[in-house]
């Protein structure tokens, strides 16, 4: 028999809609999985080793449910793979005893059945009840578990994809307890479990720790070209005439660059990113589609900025490809006049993160929609100003480094994702016996 992987396989049986509890599925004698299992393990239906039923929530418009609650209640959106010794919200007695809430006790698994946060799990780390959007997975009546918490949370980890791809619902996943009655689960002795569970706790620990490492490492990298800059214009500070931005760029007005808009011509419409990182095509519309009647023109080689999110550094030059764009008349237009300044050189500068605290303290207005015009903008904005040909030996040996940190961003993120690829293939051999 060909094996299937791990994420492909669950009950057959197609689930209805319903939340109500059922009895356990009658037990399944030589229940035949989608893999071999060693020697000792067995495939089971969760239904047949665990009781599962869902929680409730008490009505809102009853106060006396809630206020001076003291009896932890859990949402699904608390469930995150983790232990649960806190919850946002608390139910009284009276909430508990005259709604479908249901108290569970320390150690029970949890998972989410809809929501944002699908198919994830969580162990109680206090006796707490739960919404009716998480299922709680327990002993079965009068029998001592035979499976260990912690090893089935660690499956549903490993499924997830899977139970999404299969949940109905629609828009919205929604995983049915009798789904979940009728997963077959690949178990092995108790002992077993546990000895698989200290494994994958032990390397879930050393790739977090190692996932920690190229985060940081990345940071210091994505720092570089930041630290650069600093210290370049620090130097040329002390050795050039400092110029403001209005001996450097002449202002458009706006009269001159005003257009009306016609329904059936098409415009593309331009933004500035956040942190000098760009001006960048924002979408394609059509004049009927566009709430103004007048915007303004923009070509290849312009310096725009944003008057409300200048002090985040969205400001930079037009691309050759966005020639003919357009703006609203939030963002000012300038020339740059480059007999006394590179166009790369401007580039450099206004990427220097420094300069948005310095915009921010000049910026007017109320919280979050606070302004700075351009008058404004180009008094305030000093640059060092060397020979041209001093400005191209500058601008060179910051491509050089710019390209450098790039190259080391791009390796630890792809050492990130490779670090996550790799927990689901170690479960996906534990859950074979593989460890």
């Amino acid at each position: 028999m060909k094996e299937k992987p791990l994420t492909e396989f669950i009950g057959s049986k197609k689930a209805t809609k319903e939340h109500k509890e059922k009895p356990a599925e009658p037990k399944v004698v030589g229940l035949k999985g989608p893999w071999e299992l060693p020697e000792g393990w067995r495939w089971v239906r969760l239904g047949e080793i665990a009781k599962l039923t869902s929680g409730g929530t008490p009505s809102r418009k009853i106060k006396e449910y809630w206020e001076n609650g003291t009896i932890p209640w859990v949402k699904s959106g608390e469930l995150e793979d983790n232990v649960i010794y806190t919850t946002e919200e608390k139910i009284t007695e009276r909430g508990l005893k005259e709604s479908s809430a249901k108290m569970f006790p320390k150690g029970t698994l949890l998972v989410a059945l809809y929501g944002a946060t699908v198919g994830k799990t969580a162990i109680l780390g206090i006796d707490a009840t739960t919404n009716q959007a998480v299922c709680a997975v327990l002993p079965p009546n009068r029998r001592e578990a035979e499976w260990d918490a912690r090893y089935l949370q660690y499956y549903f980890i490993a499924i997830r994809p899977m139970l999404i791809s299969k949940s109905g619902g629609g828009a919205q996943p929604n995983i049915y307890l009798h789904t979940l009655r009728r997963l077959e689960v690949p178990l092995p002795p108790l002992p077993e479990q546990k000895r698989t569970v200290a494994k994958l706790d032990e390397v879930s620990k050393r790739l977090e720790e190692a996932k920690r490492l190229a985060r940081e490492a990345r940071g210091e990298a994505e720092k570089l070209m930041a630290s650069a800059l600093h210290e370049i214009f620090e130097k040329l500070s002390k050795q050039y005439q400092i110029a403001r931005f209005e001996e450097l760029m002449s202002p458009i007005p706006k009269k001159e660059r005003k257009i009306t808009l016609e329904k059936d011509k098409e415009y593309k419409l331009v933004t500035v990113k956040m942190h000098a990182r760009g001006v960048i095509l924002r979408e394609i519309k059509k004049g009927s589609e566009i709430k103004a009647k007048h915007l303004y023109l923009v070509h290849a080689g312009e310096f725009i900025f944003s008057r409300i999110d200048a002090r985040n550094g969205a400001m930079g030059f037009v691309p050759p490809e966005l020639d003919g764009a357009v703006v609203s008349q939030d963002f000012p237009v300038m020339i740059l006049d480059q007999t006394k300044a590179l166009q790369k050189y401007i580039e450099y500068y206004i990427k220097r993160p420094e300069l948005e605290q310095m915009i921010q303290d000049y910026s007017t207005g109320t919280t979050n929609r606070q302004r700075i015009s351009e008058e404004e903008l180009v008094k305030i904005l000093k640059i060092p100003l060397p020979p041209l040909e001093e400005q191209k030996r500058i601008v060179a040996y910051l491509d050089r480094i710019s390209e450098r940190a790039q190259k080391l961003v791009k390796l630890y993120e792809e050492r990130e994702k490779e670090l996550e690829q790799l927990f689901p293939a170690i479960l996906d051999r534990a859950f074979r016996g593989e460890l």
